[in-house]
């Protein structure tokens, strides 16, 4: 007979291969229509909520083409300290609010922390000096570190995870998109320069929408299918069942036992460690893009209106990599396919001579952009796929975005003034996190995929919930 700890390989696992209903199910429309509804619903409001969350918080990068260090004063690394800094509460809050969202409900989390970020977007363009903005980018970053992981874990609260990578991407490339208005916001507002600053008008026109957003959000986010008026009494109980077949509970109370769970697998760690390499090509891109595009461009003006264009590149290619992601059912193979063209691009950056060859950097700018943020979704995705407990899973979720968000004081650290205008040692940084990071996912999947070898030959049975499942697999 087979030995009790060969039985149960680990309790985070996830069913591929198989939906909660059949295909030839009559039910299967009223599935169309309840996964349908809820997109409409969820997907406008959560793309509007990341629009302002970037734009909040990439705002800094494109200020800093204008007037904002000779403005308040910044001397020597003084930005790049504003960065790091802002990174500190950002990863640091990550998993007491994502923690929080569980027990209080992401519908109530999420906007509150939009109001209280906007509110200090604004006010950060009242500032005179460096003491004034650093607390308004502090306060702003212990905010903004709820809104990914608990909007994620959100959304898997709706859908199953077949259906998350697509939906995730859908309001996850709203980042990209934010990219692209805050350059044009910023190209068209720098030339004023009346009453403020340019930079000023920036901040308090994005804040401003932030907060209008975040008040709207209490009236459009429901807290669950169940609650909401817009589902039908149908819909409702096949909503349950998609999820029960998803997960061990769908209940609504905190477990630190599963807590402690996760915190115990191995498995956990390398899913942390992984968004803290991946992480610092992320932050470069959003943070630094505006001041490696100012190296090839003619005008500070210009620099911002040039990330237009690699950050729509982006937004389409992260749509396309997760709708592929969601019908091959592969996380790791896809996230380390697109890192293999922005990986070349940050080391072309960083030794080739720009200066004579201005339309090189600029198309290589496409590059970085095309491979950097995808792992950010799919990871993430993959982490909640492979937990099948609610709380381990906002354990987990906190956990990938503390990490993440960790890695952007690395990359505040790097990009140095002293290495303007190329920023060398940086994109080297990047490129090497990069490197690690491709070979610490390629070895999660094998992993995993010698897991899921054992369970189809009935070496292992997991079991979860207190009993057998033995149509599950690990996602890969």
């Amino acid at each position: 007979m087979m030995a009790d700890e060969e039985k149960q390989l680990d309790a985070n696992v996830v069913a591929v291969g198989t939906d909660s209903i059949d295909r030839n199910s009559p039910d299967r429309d009223l599935e169309r229509r309840l996964v349908w509804k809820t997109d409409l619903i969820l997907m406008p409001a959560l793309a509007l909520a990341y629009l302002t969350h970037t734009l909040d918080r990439a705002n800094l990068g494109n200020a800093k083409t204008d007037t904002l260090e000779k403005d308040l004063g910044l001397v020597g690394n003084q930005f790049s300290l504003l960065l790091i800094l802002f990174y500190i509460p950002y990863a640091l809050m990550n998993v007491p609010f994502t923690l929080l969202s569980k027990r209080f409900n992401p519908a109530v989390v999420i906007p509150t922390i939009m109001t209280c970020w906007g509110i200090m977007a604004m006010c950060a363009a009242t500032t005179k000096n460096f003491g004034g903005i650093l607390a308004t980018r502090i306060l702003m970053g212990a905010a903004e570190a709820a809104f990914f992981p608990c909007a994620i874990f959100y959304c898997s609260q709706f859908y199953t995870r077949h259906e998350l990578s697509l939906r995730t991407s859908v309001f996850g490339c709203m980042g990209f998109i934010a990219g692209a208005i805050s350059g044009l916001i910023a190209w068209s507002v720098f030339p004023w320069d009346k009453a403020l600053r340019g930079w000023q008008y920036l901040f308090i026109i994005e804040g401003a929408l932030t907060v209008g957003v975040g008040l709207l959000m209490f009236l459009i986010l429901p807290h669950s299918v169940e609650k909401s008026r817009w589902f039908s009494d149908d819909e409702k109980l096949l909503s349950r069942s998609r999820l029960e077949e998803d997960s061990q509970d769908v209940d609504k109370h905190f477990h630190w036992e599963d807590a402690k769970t996760e915190a115990k697998n191995w498995t956990t760690w390398i899913f942390t460690l992984m968004p803290l390499l991946y992480g610092v090509g992320v932050a470069s891109s959003s943070n630094f893009l505006p001041t490696i595009v100012k190296r090839i461009a003619i005008t500070p003006a210009k620099a911002n209106l040039y990330t237009v264009g690699p950050n729509l590149t982006a937004a389409a290619v992260q749509l396309v990599t997760s709708w592929v992601s969601d019908k091959l059912q592969q996380r790791a193979t896809i996230s380390c396919g697109t890192l293999f063209v922005s990986f070349p691009a940050w080391i072309l950056l960083a030794v080739l001579d720009l200066v004579k060859h201005v339309e090189v950097g600029y198309f290589l700018t496409y590059l970085l952009t095309f491979g950097n943020f995808t792992p950010g979704i799919l990871v993430p995705v993959w982490v909640a796929s492979n937990t099948t407990t609610t709380t381990g899973r906002a354990f987990r979720l906190g956990l990938n975005f503390m990490a993440q968000n960790l890695a952007g004081i690395i990359s505040s650290a790097v990009f140095r003034a002293e290495d303007a205008p190329v920023y060398k040692p940086a994109l080297i940084t990047v490129a090497c996190c990069q490197a690690g990071f491709m070979v610490l996912c390629l070895g999660l999947r094998e992993h995993f995929r010698r897991c899921n070898k054992r369970l189809e030959k009935g070496e292992a049975v997991h079991v979860s919930g207190g009993k057998e499942r033995p149509d599950y697999r690990y996602a890969l």
